[in-house]
This record gives C-alpha cells, structure tokens and sequence, in this order.
C-alpha cells in the first residue's frame, strides 16, 4: 500500500525562473497556474442537447505580480522585451534588445521573443516540489508603477507582467513530466 503525501502546498512558495536573465531577480508575490478550457459542439436532439467533447485547449493567460528592486533592473527588462518585440520607434530595436542581452546572460538569440519561462513551486520547506513550465512565452502587458507621497508606511512598488505563451507542462524536480 503507498501511503499518500498528507503534506499540503503553501500559496506563498514560489519563483518565476526566466532562463537567460539569471542576473535579474524577479521577488514574485503573486503568481497564477493559468486555468485550461476545452470547448466543444453541442449535438442537438429533439429531447436533449449534448455537449460532446472538444479537441482543443485553451489556456488562460500566466500572470505575475513581482516587486520592482530599486534600479528597476527588472520592470526595465520586461519593458525593454516588449518594446523589443514591438519595436516601436525604430525597426532596429528588437536587434538592439538582443545584442545587449547576448553582452549579459542570454546567450541563444535565435528565439529570445518566445522562450521557456518556469514558476517554481515550493514545498514546506521550500525546496522545489515540482514546476510549471510555459513554452514559448512571451510578456503582452506590464502594469504601470504607482508613485505616490500619501502613503503612512513604506509599501513597495510592485507591477504585474502577463505572459501569452503555447502550453504549458507540470514537472517534476527532475523535469520529468509530473504524474500519479
């Protein structure tokens, strides 16, 4: 008989993992496993309608809400991909994002628009216990960074990024697809 884990998952043990910016620390306090939907046709009958499965997943968007440290290091990185991907003033940035990033971590720029990014699950004793990975992701939003002077406590600006990305797998510690 296997004795099943009684050990719960915490909500607040986490990381966002974007290979390739190592030097940039992402501090998350929010972050979501994005929900999947499978549509379908309906069959229609003269008593009842039938919901037949469907063949296609759709997958919400990944969404991290992270603390922006004080050089703004890493609001910047993720501002600078998608003026990089969108290249919005000038056709040679997205080549610019890429040759300064090749000078820092990334070293493949072959396909830096889309890349695997990973949200580390935590355990209790926050060590890894498994990992979510997103392929082919890619920012579409990032939140705008609220100053203000009326605030009584220090309260950290913070900024959230949406990812769009292909699919997404569970693993395990060892990058084994995670399974019963």
């Amino acid at each position: 008989m296997t004795l099943c884990n009684e050990n719960f998952l915490s909500p607040s043990g986490f990381k966002l993992v974007i290979p390739g910016f190592s030097s940039i620390g992402f501090q998350c306090t929010s972050a979501n496993i994005p929900g999947i939907s499978m549509g379908g046709p309906t069959q229609a009958t003269p008593y009842n309608d039938f919901q037949l499965t469907g063949d296609k997943l759709n997958y919400e968007d990944f969404g991290v809400t992270f603390l922006i440290n004080e050089d703004c290091k890493n609001y910047s990185l993720i501002h600078n991909w998608l003026v990089g991907i969108t290249y919005p003033q000038k056709s040679t940035q997205w080549r610019e994002f890429v040759n300064e990033m090749k000078d820092k971590d990334f070293q493949n720029d072959e396909n830096l628009e889309q890349i695997d990014i990973f949200l580390h699950v935590l355990n209790s004793n926050y060590n890894v216990a498994y990992k979510v990975q997103f392929f082919d992701a890619f920012p579409v939003a990032l939140s705008s960074m609220e100053y203000s002077t009326e605030v009584s406590d220090i309260d950290y600006l913070k900024a959230g990024i949406t990812f769009r990305y292909t699919y997404f797998k569970l693993l395990d510690v060892f990058d084994k697809p995670l399974t019963l």
